[in-house]
Formats: structure tokens, sequence, C-alpha cells
């Protein structure tokens, strides 16, 4: 069994771990210090052997660590394991004499426990092991210290120890699962709210958003143009479309409103609302442009309209007719939509195929032949 690697901020626990069999080190110098005011060992030789020899030995193996670690990143976790193993070995093996010194050779798999692995566990155990052997077979002090019974001992409690690591492992990982599986159910619910959302303010003829949706950009966008948003509204309405359906059918007019509906999204802006208002009717909220710009863009939609044939209608075109509105200082919503649907009152009575902008009629309509 193979637990998740967490691999989260590993350069940092690597560098904590580091830091860690570097403080090992001088505590052991500090509690040899401390030890020499009590022993009956010349201080020479003792600062020698239980001072000098083995602070230089750890720092040999941490020095290695840290060269290994940087060098070969992609066996960091087994380097730093093995010279925790080292890092017991040696202060056991200094320290022969003292019988409680070989529960130190549970630092590997504690170490171990950082890589919430299960092969790193073993590894670790292996070593420790595989050090405590080592010491007992090539350490005559310890031999003496310790019968075979004492190292027994200790191996099953090493054994024991790394079953209870194995039981926190397992929960780890039943955590980990239990937070993933949250996860996942969190985001397929928030996907499914936005798609619900989605469809609840969309138009399914046109694609596009529908008159509820279209009455809360309004609101939202008329509070803003309140502090300097440039907004437009352009109410469209297709010419004749009742004609439409009675010569051709309701399913025909829908083709028709949905390729209208189609050019209207591909001549506005990712920035412009495009709504379907009513059954004939486009409304689109124009922000970031001028005014100049914007009656250029409606333009441009009722001319390719005008211009586009539909196959339900035997290749002929439908037209618009556009009510542009611009939103003034102190205006609302309601005053806006009523200036652009003004509008196209008068576009509509004005032959039809034309745009016509609020209070700027003579200078800003455009028509051209039905």
């Amino acid at each position: 069994m193979v637990f998740p690697s967490m691999e989260l901020n590993q350069r940092r626990w690597n560098r904590l771990l580091l830091n860690g069999f570097w403080s090992v080190l001088l505590l052991s110098a500090l509690v040899e210090c401390l030890y020499l005011a009590s022993t009956t060992v010349r201080t020479f030789s003792f600062v020698w052997l239980f001072v000098i020899r083995p602070s230089a030995l750890l720092a040999l193996i941490i020095g290695a660590a840290e060269a290994g670690v940087r060098r070969l990143p992609r066996f960091h976790d087994y380097l730093l394991i093995s010279a925790s193993t080292l890092i017991a070995v040696t202060i056991t093996g200094v320290h022969a004499n003292l019988p409680y010194l070989p529960f130190s050779l549970l630092f590997p798999i504690l170490v171990s426990t950082f890589y919430f692995q299960l092969k790193k566990l073993l590894f670790a155990l292996i070593c420790s092991l595989s050090g405590m052997i080592f010491l007992y077979l090539f350490v005559r002090t310890l031999q003496k210290a310790l019968s075979a019974m004492d190292i027994v001992t200790v191996s099953l409690f090493m054994t024991a120890y790394s079953a209870i690591a194995v039981g926190v492992l397992m929960r780890g990982r039943e955590i980990l699962r239990h937070l993933r599986s949250s996860y996942e159910k969190h985001q397929e619910l928030l996907v499914h709210t936005i798609v619900m959302d989605k469809l609840a303010k969309t138009d399914a003829l046109t694609e596009t958003y529908n008159h509820m949706a279209f009455h809360e950009y309004l609101a939202r966008l008329t509070e803003q143009a309140e502090h300097g948003l440039p907004l437009h509204l352009a109410i469209m309405d297709i010419d004749s479309f009742k004609s439409v359906n009675d010569t051709f059918g309701h399913r025909a007019g829908d083709e028709v409103l949905r390729t209208v509906a189609g050019i209207v999204r591909s001549l506005a802006s990712e920035s412009d609302v495009v709504a379907r208002y009513g059954g004939e009717e486009i409304a689109v909220l124009f922000t970031e442009k001028t005014l100049v710009e914007t009656y250029e863009t409606v333009e441009s939609i009722r001319a390719s309209i005008a211009s586009s044939g539909h196959a339900a209608l035997d290749g002929r075109s439908v037209t618009i007719s556009i009510g542009l509105a611009a939103y003034v200082e102190e205006m609302d919503k309601e005053a806006l939509f009523r200036s652009a649907d003004m509008a196209l009152y008068q576009a509509k009575h004005a032959g039809k195929n034309r745009t016509v902008v609020a209070s700027l009629t003579a200078a800003a309509t455009k028509s051209s032949p039905a």
C-alpha cells in the first residue's frame, strides 16, 4: 500500500530536517561539555573522544546529506533517512555504555513519517534494525552493556513503534481521502450551481441572456454608470416578424430569430450584454464605448442582418429596427429603457430598417432600402 506523496513545500521541510540534524550535533556537543565537569577521564582525552571526534563525524554525515539533497533531489527522502540512521548509530556507538541510547535508532522512523509513504517507513525500519545489528556485532562495549535479549527487546520496540507510525499514516490517508472527496463534491456542487444559474438566466432558443438576466444587468450597470461607466442601450426588433411566422411557420421564425441573435452576439464585444427581451426583440447593453462607437456597432449589426439570407425563408433576408439611447447623468434604469424604446418606436414609424438615437434623431438616423 502506497500512501500519497506529500510534496507540498518539500524543500522547506527538507531544510527543517537538516536544521534539526545540525541541532542534534550542537546538543550532543553541549551535553558532552556538561559531563566534562564530572568525568574522571583526562580533559584532553575526554574532549577528543567524546566531543571533537563524534562532532566531526556527525558534521561529515550532515554535510554529505546537505550535498546529496542538492545534487540528488530525486532521492532526498532516502538520503535524509539514511543520514538520520548514521547520526543515531554514531551517537549510540560513542556512548555504548549507556543502555538507553539504542532507542535513538527510532530517529530514522520518526524522520520517515514526514513523507507520509509506507515504503519510506519500511526503509527507515530496515535502517534502524540494520544499525542495531551493526552496533551489537562491532561495538564490544555495547555487547557488554546489552544482552541478546535486550537487543531483541529494542528491535521489537522499534517494530511496534513502526506499527503505530503505520496507523498514523493510515489515519492521515483516511483524512486526506475525506478532504479530497469533500473538495470534489464541493466542486461538483459549484459547477452544478453555475450551470443552473446560467440556465436560469439564458434564453434556450437564442443562447443569449433572458428577460430576467437583462434587468439584473441593467440595474447593475446603471449603478456603475453613475460613477462614470459609459453605458448605452440598444433595443432591436425584427421588422414584420409576424408575417414571417404567418407565411413560413413558427419553426422558420425560430430559425430566423436564432440566426439574428447569433449575428448580434458575434458583432458585440465581450463586455457587452446581449439578451432576448421579448418575442422578437433583442436588447444590448454596450459598455466602455462612446456613443459614436456604439452607433457604428449597431449599424454594422443592422447591415449584416439585412444582407444575410435565411434558408428557412427560401434565401430571403429580414431587417431590424434599432432604438439606441445613451445614459446621461441622474438617469435611472427605467428612464434609460424608455428612452431606447421610444427611439425604437420612432425607427419603426420612420420606415423600419434603421437606427434611431434618442434625442439625436435627425443627426443619428441612418436608413437603407427596404
